[in-house]
């Protein structure tokens, strides 16, 4: 066998040229969703050339408020379910030869059921969307990306620490072991891959109740992860927007195979903010 010397590098770098998102095109999975249809938004308002999947309709009113964005950029919606390797193949082969300069893995669903509460068809439909779904996405897309392409792939505070939900904590945590994964495999032609770890979210999501939690009980969620951000409450849409703009943009040309964390503190501070109120070393936000 052939040894390598350790001088020799694997592939010879380069420096990317800098680019703006405008003119450029980008895929947005989970586009109808409250985070996805913000950051399509988003980048509409940027000139970028959207590629809009989610599963719903196309004949439904609810891919109104990504088709009418406002802003230089052209939404392009798609009707695909992240779980479907023929669907991901017949979207591919719509796709404009020019290439990709980013993807955001946005579709997701949660699940707050613990372990022994969670039924198997949950727990596959919970993977086959987050996990399944982010991989899929990936594979099908990287020969269409260009050489210095950006992909954002959407993890959770949820998978930073221990979660009680067991299939969603499960599915945030692989995203992040696929995310590096990606990253070695597509450096070589400059392509970054990094994850976001939104903590809470100000978003129908976020509030809502399913099987597990009434709508009682998801508030009270909801306001037990407000006292554990930092600020006292949960990120915006936009706040989130900001931090896959920067991922997916020429800003951030140097960071790559990373988890950041969106989340006002939450994972890293949570513990011991608490302590420290309840011991009245640290001030109590008062709520308005």
């Amino acid at each position: 066998m052939t040894l390598i010397p350790p001088h020799t590098p694997m592939f010879t770098p380069s420096i990317p040229k800098r680019h703006s998102l405008a003119g450029r095109a980008v895929v947005v999975t989970g586009a109808l969703g409250a985070m996805g249809s913000s950051q399509v938004v988003r980048l509409v308002a940027a000139g970028t050339r959207v590629y809009a999947l989610d599963v719903a309709p196309l004949d439904t009113s609810a891919w109104d408020i990504v088709t009418g964005a406002e802003g230089p950029g052209i939404v392009t919606p798609f009707q695909l379910d992240v779980r479907d390797e023929d669907a991901w193949a017949r979207f591919a082969a719509t796709l404009d030869p020019s290439g990709l300069a980013g993807l955001v893995n946005d579709a997701g669903v949660t699940l707050r059921s613990t372990l022994t509460q969670t039924a198997t068809q949950d727990w596959d439909r919970v993977i086959g969307i987050n996990l399944t779904g982010t991989f899929l996405a990936i594979r099908t897309l990287a020969p269409h990306l260009e050489d210095g392409a950006s992909i954002v792939n959407v993890s959770s505070s949820a998978g930073l620490t221990g979660y009680f939900g067991a299939a969603y904590s499960a599915s945030k945590w692989a995203i992040r072991g696929l995310t590096r994964s990606a990253a070695m495999e597509l450096a070589p032609r400059g392509i970054r891959v990094n994850s976001i770890c939104p903590g809470l979210v100000d978003s129908p999501m976020t509030r809502g109740a399913n099987a597990v939690y009434d709508t009682e009980r998801a508030e009270a969620f909801y306001q037990a992860c407000e006292e554990g951000a930092l600020n006292g409450r949960g990120a915006t849409l936009d706040e989130i927007a900001d931090a896959v703009e920067f991922l997916l943009g020429p800003g951030s040309g140097y960071i790559n195979a990373i988890d950041l964390p969106v989340d006002a503190g939450l994972v890293a501070t949570s513990l011991y903010s608490r302590v420290g109120r309840a011991a009245g070393s640290l001030s109590t936000r008062e709520r308005e």
